[in-house]
């Protein structure tokens, strides 16, 4: 399951919040969807908030996932995460 999480902040939303709530979301839907191997896709890395907020996510992150930082826009990252 890839996650691709808006790291942006700009709409107001914590992104860590993003992501426990569509993995409670799956876990709801169908519980062994949570047993599937996972990778997050940290998205909007060229926004200014980006760098922060993504050190907040890790901080917070529990789960053993990689996280790949990317910006669609610019291509940053995006090398990295098409060869995992």
């Amino acid at each position: 399951i890839v996650h691709v999480i808006d790291m942006s902040g700009l709409e107001g939303r914590d992104p860590y919040e993003d992501y426990v709530t569509i993995n409670k979301e799956l876990e709801q839907y169908n519980l062994r969807l949570t047993e599937r191997p996972q990778i997050i896709v940290a998205n909007k890395m060229d926004m200014p908030d980006a760098e922060e907020n993504l050190k907040a996510f890790k901080e917070k992150l529990t789960d053993d996932y990689p996280v790949f930082p990317i910006s669609a826009v610019t291509r940053q990252g995006l090398r990295d995460l098409l060869f995992e």
